[in-house]
């Protein structure tokens, strides 16, 4: 597996897409946060926070979330990061460099790394990894992308589009697509099924950061395909 770097065109959003954080069960040092997000660890060291989406999804149809992501302030001493996993159930994983997606089988996770562990072979940067099955190792062919400083306060517009078409994950971070896992989610990660649940996980350890994630819209069902060759 390898990540590949296609332009796609974007389609209109419903106004009926708009989504509120009551749609989420949250578990752990999760809390909401007025009625578009959610925090998902304080700056307290080794937390584990999650917040699920109550209904399943379906793999086999496209769908689209517009979300906003906030890594807290604090850089050389901030950890450790975000993740947005597929999983069959509603659970969370390990603490810390896990951050609360170690251990989750069969899972897909998108992360957002920033703090560096260099046993797990993550780049002196914050980055962007898809890892399979709960594992934080990047030695498994997926290599990361670097992003540069995530942890500045501010927030940074994440857009998720899933093309079962087209075949393709694709992950854009502040208007810029950063990568597009290749789409053998369903066959290869859950073995045909899917129906699963998707969360966002974070973690802290010896170190942390404020963590929070904001729903702007979120359009899940049946929705056009994007066509290729377009940005």
């Amino acid at each position: 597996m390898r990540f590949l770097l296609p332009l796609l065109l974007a389609w209109s959003l419903p106004a009926s897409a708009q989504s509120s954080v009551q749609e989420f069960e949250l578990s752990g040092s999760a809390a909401f946060l007025g009625e578009t997000c959610i925090r998902l660890t304080p700056d307290e060291p080794w937390l584990t926070g999650s917040a699920w989406y109550k209904d399943p999804i379906d793999l086999s149809q496209a769908f689209e979330m517009q979300l906003d992501i906030v890594l807290g302030e604090k850089d050389v001493n901030g950890a450790d990061g975000i993740v947005f996993v597929f999983h069959p159930t509603k659970q969370t994983g390990y603490r810390g460099e896990g951050m609360g997606f170690a251990g989750l089988v069969p899972s897909l996770g998108i992360e957002f790394d920033t703090y560096q562990n260099t046993h797990l072979l993550d780049p002196a940067v914050d980055h962007l990894a898809a890892m399979r099955h709960g594992r934080s190792f990047h030695g498994d062919g997926v290599p990361p992308v670097g992003l540069g400083n995530l942890e500045d306060g501010e927030r940074h517009k994440l857009r998720i589009v899933w093309s079962p078409g087209a075949n393709t994950l694709d992950i854009h971070l502040d208007g810029e697509l950063k990568a597009s896992y290749p789409g053998t989610v369903v066959r290869q990660t859950f073995e045909g099924t899917p129906m699963v649940y998707w969360g966002m996980t974070a973690g802290t350890g010896r170190l942390s950061n404020t963590q929070d994630v904001c729903i702007e819209k979120l359009l899940l069902g049946a929705l056009p395909e994007p066509h290729p060759g377009r940005g």
